[in-house]
């Protein structure tokens, strides 16, 4: 990977999100403001254009714009070898968004169910807009109580892939008493009870990460009900950016490797920190943040002595 603070953007095939749309200026913003640099793959997906970026995603591809079957491999090549993958469906799943990244996807145990999610007793303003509550303890969930699901697909997920190099797992699911959902079953839409039905989906995958999530609407700055200011979910999204992006290679790089992080910062000390950058007083953002907590660290140890003497 050329940059470890990368992040590319699917534009071949019709894709719902793209950086350019003031649906997602929230979400934007906050990789901008992160620090990372976002790019974009045009014309076709290819291992050589893939290795510009240390994170990936394809947001919703539409209109029948299918991943070809060398994309695909190139998609493969580039997880197994290190990268990481951000794979986006919508509501319907594959045949709604008339898109086929389940053909994708299930390389890495994952599929997405043509259907939509419901729930009659959790929801935000209507059943359509799931309140996602029943978690696994992992990174991406830390910190989160709630998410809202708003009018998403749900996932399959196939641990028989799993060896020593490929462990996929579901991290999120719909409540185990009121959630339905109506599914496509080939002729027509059919409607049925569900219990905790996966609904965000990660692998490791080689030296690699997915998570899959079918639900666009969590990245949207246009309702403070469902979208990426609803309840926790701009914590998840911080999160999976996060874990996507460390990667150790080796139990040796575990120890020098820095783990990025992306965190909100407060406006005032933000805009001060900016300001000396702006006058060069400090070269860049993870400067003073590593100084900031060299100092609260060693301070500590100071006082913990102190208090050992007493």
């Amino acid at each position: 990977m050329l940059n470890e603070k990368a992040i590319g953007f699917d534009y071949s095939h019709n894709n719902k999100l793209v950086i350019e749309n003031e649906t997602f200026t929230d979400f934007i913003q906050y990789l901008f403001n992160s620090d990372f640099q976002l790019g974009k793959i045009e014309a076709g997906i290819s291992y050589e254009k893939l290795n510009k970026y240390n994170i990936f995603i394809i947001g919703v591809p539409t209109t029948d714009s299918n991943l070809n079957p060398d994309e695909i491999e190139a998609l493969v090549k580039y997880v197994n070898d290190g990268g990481s993958l951000l794979l986006l469906n919508d509501k319907g799943g594959d045949y709604d968004n008339k898109n086929n990244l389940s053909e994708l996807t299930k390389h890495f145990g994952i599929t997405f169910n043509s259907d939509r999610l419901f729930d009659d007793k959790n929801f935000s303003k209507k059943s359509s807009h799931p309140i996602i509550k029943d978690f696994k303890k992992h990174f991406i969930t830390k910190e989160i109580a709630e998410i809202i699901h708003s009018s998403g697909c749900t996932l399959n997920i196939d641990k028989s892939i799993e060896n020593e190099k490929i462990d996929v797992k579901a991290i999120a699911f719909s409540s185990e008493e009121s959630s339905r959902h109506k599914y496509f079953d080939g002729n027509d839409w059919v409607e049925e009870p569900v219990q905790k039905i996966p609904v965000i989906g990660i692998t490791h995958f080689g030296l690699g990460k997915v998570v899959a999530l079918g639900n666009l609407s969590l990245f949207s700055s246009l309702q403070q009900s469902y979208g990426i200011n609803a309840a926790d979910n701009f914590k998840l999204v911080s999160n999976l950016i996060s874990w996507l992006l460390n990667k150790a290679q080796s139990t040796e790089e575990q120890t020098y490797k820095p783990i990025y992080m992306t965190i909100p910062i407060e406006q005032d000390l933000y805009y001060w920190i900016k300001e000396m950058l702006d006058e060069g007083r400090w070269s860049n953002m993870d400067d003073v943040i590593n100084f900031a907590l060299r100092v609260i660290k060693i301070r500590i140890k100071e006082v913990e002595k102190n208090k050992e003497e007493e």
